[in-house]
């Protein structure tokens, strides 16, 4: 572990690599981007207003959240606009919060859609530079390179803008956004990486990455905890539909929690019925129960939880008001619910 991390129980504070002692959870703005496309499919959430998205953050503000996570490709930078509007019209500053952004993916200046993945030192860096203005703050406490699964030979000059940045104090750490184990470790011994963002859900586990993880003393952010919204229980006894221009009902080859025409994928609604009473056993909400086996995993994992709502908000991080999942009768909860989906559970290799 790195002389400078500690780390306490599950929703009790943790010490970051600058310091910072925050809750150990996030929230998550891709949502925050609005509308998007790539390749003429969508690529966002949907539309979004930025009023509720303000809102939105202020109440994880007031429910303790310091941790956010953003990306430059989120709404082509919009929805670093919206969290910089929403810590100046808070109590808090830049100093008080994590500011955790991402890089490496080009968007078009007119349209705001993605263009594609980018390995080049040059853009990498401005990136970072255009995401302190939006931002405006001084430096980032963390940047990851946001392409998943790229080739390591093609990453080089990536970690060497990062490490320049590092060195000249504009963000306080970096790290990759790769669900890939050889790749994630690719760069983990340079000074300043300190974190891996990654699927981690009830259904999808990262034990291998995170073993990495805890040996290097890393930090483990975790996209996707609530399924993409599958694992926040409203889908329970419902037919809900997809909005237009939400990558949910794009039918994008990666998207593994909906199909095609936008509904959730049948069997794992199913088994999020089958376990909704293990979930729920002491008080929790579904969404709580997910979010704690996420904290369960690992104390040093960082679950990233996506809010379009300021209610998403107080139901999400509504977690942190209760016990510690590290009791006897919450791990009990939790191994039930590793066996009973072991068989739907799709790996993270």
């Amino acid at each position: 572990m790195k002389k400078h991390d500690q780390v306490s129980v599950a929703t009790e504070e943790i010490t970051l690599w600058n310091d910072k002692q925050v809750p150990r959870i996030g929230i998550g703005t891709w949502v925050m981007g609005g509308m998007q496309y790539s390749g003429g499919k969508p690529i966002g959430w949907g539309e979004v207003d930025d009023n509720t998205s303000v809102r939105t953050l202020h109440t994880a503000f007031d429910m303790g959240v310091r941790i956010i996570d953003t990306s430059v490709s989120y709404g082509a930078g919009h929805a670093e606009d919206v969290i910089a509007r929403a810590i100046r019209e808070s109590s808090l500053d830049s100093d008080d919060v994590v500011i955790c952004t991402k890089a490496g993916t080009l968007c078009d200046p007119e349209s705001g859609d993605i263009m594609g993945p980018t390995d080049r030192k040059r853009d990498i860096l401005d990136a970072i530079d255009a995401s302190l203005h939006r931002l405006r703050t001084d430096y980032l406490d963390l940047v990851k390179f946001h392409v998943n699964r790229y080739p390591v030979d093609r990453s080089e000059e990536v970690f060497e803008a990062l490490s320049e940045a590092y060195a000249a104090g504009k963000i306080a750490a970096f790290g990759w956004s790769n669900d890939d184990l050889q790749g994630a470790m690719a760069f983990a011994d340079l000074e300043g990486f300190e974190a891996v963002q990654h699927d981690l859900n009830l259904f999808s586990t990262a034990d291998h990455l995170l073993r990495a993880i805890e040996e290097r003393g890393l930090w483990s952010f975790n996209r996707q905890p609530l399924a993409m919204g599958l694992l926040s229980g409203k889908y329970h006894g419902k037919s809900l539909s997809i909005q237009a221009g939400d990558m949910r009902s794009s039918g994008l080859d990666w998207m593994r929690y909906f199909d095609k025409d936008g509904a959730p994928t049948k069997d794992l609604v199913e088994a999020v019925e089958k376990v909704r009473a293990l979930l729920t056993d002491d008080g929790r909400t579904v969404a709580q129960g997910a979010l704690g086996w996420c904290l369960a995993q690992s104390d040093r994992t960082i679950p990233l939880p996506g809010c379009r709502t300021p209610e998403q908000a107080m139901d999400n991080f509504g977690v942190l008001a209760l016990e510690p999942l590290e009791t006897e009768t919450e791990t009990e909860t939790v191994n039930a619910v590793n066996d009973f989906l072991a068989g739907l559970q799709r790996p993270v290799t």
